[in-house]
């Protein structure tokens, strides 16, 4: 009877450990199915953005050099990410206003404000929301610095 037992405990440990197998097994298929969906919902995401940024036209505006408003100067060079080709014809017809502008911008500022990477993000979107402004035919879709001094 002895053996009988052994038989019996031995088909049980058997199908615990292929029910064991089986759960894991289908976790794992689980799991790399929505592995899969979120890979190519995020690829088609950046792919989307790398192809608006294709489309967009750079401009290089020049190099900008002013007081700042207590202490000091900023010296920036600005490039401008352009939606379409039609509007850099727009920023060439309207360059001295768009400069009056950014040194407007430029000189209001203070040391404090622009010495860190939180200040200049703030001038580039105050920079880019007051270009904005001036155009019809499109807009700036981004405003990059290519040189940075403060002093």
């Amino acid at each position: 009877m002895a053996t009988v037992q052994t038989t019996q405990g031995n088909k049980s440990n058997f199908k615990n450990i292929m029910l064991v197998v089986m759960i894991l097994f289908m976790l794992m298929l689980m799991t790399s199915v929505v592995a899969f969906f979120v890979a190519r919902n995020f690829a088609g995401s950046t792919t989307n953005r790398h192809e608006a940024e294709k489309q967009a036209t750079p401009y290089s505006a020049g190099d900008f050099l002013t007081n700042l408003s207590d202490k000091g100067y900023i010296k920036v060079s600005l490039v401008y990410l352009l939606d379409s080709k039609e509007l850099e014809k727009e920023i060439q017809s309207k360059d001295f206003e768009i400069r009056d502008r950014i040194f407007t911008i430029l000189r209001s500022k203070n040391f404090d404000s622009v010495k860190d990477s939180r200040g200049m993000e703030e001038l580039r979107k105050q920079i880019k929301t007051s270009i904005n402004t001036l155009l019809t035919s499109g807009k700036i879709t981004d405003v990059y610095f290519t040189s940075i001094i403060v002093n």
